[in-house]
């Protein structure tokens, strides 16, 4: 097991898939809550462009490169390094979706999550949930390990509200350097009033959680789950997935469930991942994809702080570890990635 991979993984997967929802909630376009794009108006945008660069190293859909207010590029740059070293087929399922890519993608249909703060989050999640479910048992048979990843900007903050919803005391993660913890409890705490919904009220009925303060991406990843319950699945993402994990576990879903991040993300102090996990009693494990030595400024500040996590940058880089390839190899691949990607002409 190299050295930046933690704990042991276990024996490499003969036939591993990486899976990345991408999904919109109008909870991301509350100014200050999400880095995820350079302006509020932007953040509708990102998921697919996501996928884009992923797919084909190219923004198609987007009029610039997805990166935080700050300058730091989205870590869908770590992401398709990883899959350029190991080789392993990608696939995005576009759940409530505003802006579709412009390259093959699943559409599981649904509407884009609204403002928790505002009007019910999600419409129909039984639905999507099902939609997602069939697709996860038809991908079953074609790999032994799937992990999915996730794109949403605004994701930590309705997962917060979920949380909350669940019963759990813990906190959230930020693609800001400097988390927007009390702006984010202040949206949840006016989702739930305007929910009628009481800290843990929720936890036997994980379902309404998310109809009311949760977001698409929450029932496709739980539908899959579901569907893939005879392979091994492992989330890749932070505290989002961390709290798809808590919500797996109040729908009691079976199998080999895991999870994996980056190390930033295990480092954030404003944050609880390790806590969410370890209180669903499922493993986790993270990489350290070594952003601090790359060439361009971007990227080596997510060692600071930014960004720390999304499109499954995590469990790609972890993939990447398992396939026996080096982390500065990793870097190398992601700074070039970020040097060739193809933006739109202006």
């Amino acid at each position: 097991m190299p050295e930046w991979i933690y704990p042991d993984f276990g024996p490499r997967p003969k036939r591993p898939l990486f899976l990345c929802i991408i999904s919109n909630t109008d909870t991301g376009k509350i100014p200050g809550l999400s880095a995820a794009g350079t302006s509020p108006e932007l953040t509708d945008y990102t998921p697919g462009a996501d996928a884009e660069l992923v797919e084909t190293n190219r923004i198609i859909t987007m009029p610039e490169l997805p990166e935080a207010p700050g300058g730091s590029p989205t870590p869908a740059v770590v992401t398709k390094a990883a899959l350029n070293l190991t080789g392993i087929n990608s696939l995005f399922v576009a759940s409530g979706l505003r802006k579709k890519p412009a390259v093959p993608y699943v559409e599981l249909g649904g509407q884009p999550g609204g403002d928790i703060r505002k009007k019910s989050a999600v419409i129909d999640p039984q639905g999507t949930f099902e939609r997602a479910r069939r697709l996860g048992s038809k991908l079953a048979g074609l790999s032994d390990c799937i992990f999915i990843g996730e794109s949403i900007a605004g994701g930590t903050t309705t997962a917060l509200a979920v949380l909350r919803a669940l019963g759990y005391r813990e906190k959230v993660s930020s693609s800001f350097v400097s988390n927007p913890t009390g702006l984010k409890e202040q949206v949840a705490a006016e989702a739930m009033a305007r929910a009628g919904v009481a800290p843990g009220s929720l936890k036997g009925d994980p379902m309404e959680a998310i109809r009311e303060l949760g977001d698409p991406m929450m029932p496709c990843a739980l539908g899959l789950i579901s569907g893939l319950s005879g392979s091994r699945v492992v989330l890749a993402g932070g505290t989002q997935m961390a709290t798809v994990l808590a919500l797996a576990k109040a729908l009691d879903l079976k199998g080999d469930i895991s999870i994996a991040t980056t190390k930033y993300i295990m480092e954030d102090t404003t944050a609880n991942f390790r806590q969410i996990v370890e209180a669903t009693g499922r493993p986790y494990f993270y990489a350290d994809p070594g952003l601090e030595s790359s060439k361009i400024p971007g990227l080596q500040v997510y060692a600071q702080g930014y960004v720390k996590e999304g499109v499954g940058m995590g469990g790609a880089s972890l993939l990447a570890g398992l396939y026996g390839f080096s982390q500065q190899q990793l870097v190398s691949e992601t700074d070039r990635v970020l040097m060739t990607v193809e933006l739109p002409k202006k």
